[in-house]
């Protein structure tokens, strides 16, 4: 079955005018300047319809009933904008299931939805009759890259800068952690032609080796801080490493509360 119904040929006429065409007929008839037989060859509209719109009937749009009033529609389509600007742009998918979660939460149940789920036609025709919105294929931007106006970088410095005032340099300390693999990766190499999938001989892991670093802001530096994934540790492990190094395990590897502390 087609999603979009096609009109028998020889069947009753369809609309085929505009709202404007309709309007300018209709001015023309109250006026007495054209009569509604005139007008509806002139125009190309059935005289039954002109007649309906001079007496208010079936003022109606033609169709099912629409689900969602103007303002829901319109509290949809800024919602969506709105987390488009924020950098989470939703997909049609999300956008059914944020439907779905409206009428859950309203107590309402829309026969024509599957459980409240829209179906596929109305996300097409919800976003085709709101001019604001479009469907466009999303560039992936790191969280870093995302923050790059001036004023957001500068004001966690700027408030930063204030609370630091009164503390002297040698107080003043930063540490990071990083994550050393010894996973090669990928790389691109010559094999035979017609080869589908090359592969290269290397002993490695997906395990990784956290080590933090800190320093103040008079230029000292503290001794640098590893931590390996295992149940313990192995002497030569800790052998020709940085000067005064420290060396811990946990299970997964990572900084737990207990190795922080230490």
């Amino acid at each position: 079955m087609p999603r979009k119904p096609r009109h028998v040929l020889g069947a009753r006429n369809y609309k085929n005018y505009s709202h404007y065409k309709l309007q300018q007929a209709l001015e023309e008839i109250r006026s007495k300047s054209i009569s509604l037989r005139n007008a509806a060859k002139k125009y190309q509209i059935s005289k039954n319809t002109l007649w309906n719109k001079l007496h208010g009937k079936h003022e109606r749009m033609p169709g099912k009933p629409r689900v969602f009033t103007e303002q829901e529609e319109e509290s949809f389509a800024g919602h969506l904008i709105d987390l488009s600007a924020f950098g989470f742009p939703v997909t049609g998918e999300d956008l059914k299931i944020i439907v779905k979660s409206y009428l859950n939460r309203q107590g309402r149940n829309v026969s024509c939805f599957k459980n409240n789920y829209p179906g596929p036609d109305w996300e097409k025709l919800f976003i085709r009759h709101r001019p604001e919105l479009s469907q466009r294929f999303s560039q992936n931007i790191s969280h870093s890259r995302a923050a790059t106006e001036e004023e957001t970088i500068n004001h966690p410095f700027d408030n930063l800068q204030t609370e630091l005032e009164a503390v002297p340099p040698a107080n003043i300390w930063n540490y990071d952690e990083t994550n050393l693999v010894d996973n090669p990766g990928r790389s691109k190499v010559i094999t035979r032609k017609g080869t589908k999938y090359p592969e290269m001989i290397r002993n490695y892991s997906k395990a990784c080796t956290s080590s933090r670093i800190c320093g103040n802001a008079e230029d000292r530096l503290v001794p640098v801080y590893v931590n390996y994934k295992s149940q313990k540790i192995w002497s030569t492990w800790t052998d020709d490493g940085p000067l005064n190094a420290r060396c811990n395990r946990t299970s997964s590897g990572w900084f737990d509360f207990q190795v922080f502390e230490d």
